[in-house]
């Protein structure tokens, strides 16, 4: 067991490391935007080599690496949650931007581990050779332990829970300006915080564990794999993506995020004939322009094409259409998938997807079950098996 245990933290810091150097060939400007994201991975190496070390049996001061595996959990939190803010807000963070309550969360989490330090001897086990057991000491020791978990779990949960919101805010804005979601920045930030609650739901059930019921259970290995097999996951994930960073209409989304959130719109600017003449360049924008088709189109890109302010057709398609500038341009791309499919039987579907605007298979697949409620194929084998039925008896 002890073998298997200390392979699996050796591959895991192995993909840890090689993340971590395939990250750094990015280019400067993205390194400089990427730096949260760097800093959590070398956390993580970090953290597998302090539990590498603690689970290899000929490995000395275990209460050292244990302490140093539960000092670093507490830097975890706040590097995904200023990764976070540096996807969403204009310029990135600064560590000094994070207040003094935060800094006194790590400050007494770290305090906290103190009395396990004083632990440490250079024997193989926990406990020294020959220890006699002082009770009122172990449990002045496990105590302070358990309140570091205590610490670690709701400073954890916070963290996950302010960068989960500001993953659906940021997705929420992108939906109002741009007609693909497929952004390397939110699928990075996604694994991050599957990262980060992994560690942090299996480190506090390891824990308890350990505490509770005894080291040498058998549930030990059990948590040590959950844990590595979904780091792995993530980091095979996180090295197929390449971090990208736009920013040319940062902006502009922060200006329609405070007019979503505030669902308020300066109606008086916008007169009835105006909004008439907006939804007008938009028909003739979808059926005779077809500008949907393309892939990169944005909300800006899209006014440019109209001559018209961003804020105001976005007011009309919200209020007018009542969707997302990101739905709308979905749905017509869809209608033409739909005509594509029946009216060219033998074209692959990935072809017609692109065709209409799609950069991809699945993004497709995905969109055109949330309009349409059945797959593509399925859709094209309804629709031409309804229509031999139909021409059948007619022949």
């Amino acid at each position: 067991m002890n073998t298997l245990h200390s392979s699996l933290y050796a591959a895991a810091l192995l993909s840890c490391v090689l993340l971590w150097l395939v990250s750094r060939q990015a280019r400067r400007d993205v390194r400089q935007r990427a730096h949260y994201l760097l800093a959590l991975l070398g956390l993580t190496a970090f953290n597998f080599t302090f539990e590498w070390l603690m689970a290899n049996p000929s490995t000395p001061a275990k209460s050292l690496w244990l302490t140093l595996v539960m000092g670093v959990a507490f830097f975890l939190g706040p590097c995904l949650w200023l990764h976070a803010r540096s996807i969403d807000e204009s310029a990135p963070p600064r560590l000094r931007d994070l207040s003094r309550s935060h800094v006194a969360v790590i400050g007494t989490g770290l305090l906290l581990l103190l009395p396990l330090l004083a632990c440490t001897h250079l024997g193989t086990e926990f406990t020294p050779p020959g220890h006699v057991p002082d009770r009122a000491r172990a449990l002045w020791v496990h105590g302070t332990m358990l309140a570091a978990i205590l610490v670690f779990a709701l400073q954890a949960g916070w963290y996950l829970r302010a960068s989960v919101a500001i993953l659906k805010r940021h997705t929420r804005v992108a939906k109002a300006l741009v007609s693909d979601l497929e952004d390397r920045e939110l699928e990075t930030l996604r694994l991050m915080i599957l990262l980060v609650g992994a560690h942090w739901v299996v480190g506090i059930a390891r824990a308890l564990h350990c505490l509770l019921v005894g080291k040498d259970a058998g549930l030990i290995i059990l948590f040590a794999i959950s844990e590595v097999m979904i780091t792995l996951w993530a980091m095979i994930q996180l090295m197929r993506s390449t971090i990208s960073v736009k920013s040319d209409d940062r902006q502009l989304a922060h200006e329609f995020d405070n007019d979503i959130s505030a669902a308020k719109y300066a109606r008086s600017a916008l007169d009835a004939p105006a909004r008439a003449r907006i939804l007008r360049k938009l028909d003739e924008a979808w059926n005779s322009q077809r500008i949907h088709h393309d892939s990169q189109l944005t909300l800006r890109l899209l006014c440019e094409r109209l001559r018209e302010n961003p804020h105001y057709v976005s007011q009309v398609i919200n209020q007018d259409l009542d969707t997302c500038f990101y739905d709308l341009v979905n749905r017509q791309r869809i209608r033409d998938a739909m005509d594509s499919l029946v009216r060219q039987p033998e074209r692959p579907v990935l072809d017609i997807a692109l065709e209409v605007g799609f950069n991809s298979k699945s993004t497709f697949n995905a969109a055109f079950r949330q309009h349409a409620g059945t797959t593509p194929t399925q859709f094209r084998h309804t629709k031409l098996k309804t229509a031999e039925a139909t021409s059948g008896p007619a022949g």
